[in-house]
């Protein structure tokens, strides 16, 4: 099975796309790929604390890569 890296939101759009990739069965869902603010320490899309972030990763016992986005 082929390992992949699944870009998430930390919303419910990117948890039903991770939900269906894990249950077909040609991926293997490693880590999740996110970007946070810098300067809010927060995800870009949702605005979640990263706190949460690294607990919805661990939860789901995946990896996470963080993008940081700068202020400007």
């Amino acid at each position: 099975m082929e390992k992949a890296l699944v870009s998430w939101s930390s919303g419910k759009d990117s948890a039903m796309a991770l939900h269906q990739i894990a249950n077909e069965g040609r991926y293997q869902p490693v880590a999740l790929l996110t970007t946070v603010s810098a300067e809010y320490d927060r995800v870009s899309m949702h605005g979640v604390r990263r706190s949460l972030l690294e607990a919805q990763a661990a939860a789901l016992g995946l990896d996470l890569e963080i993008v940081w986005l700068p202020k400007d």
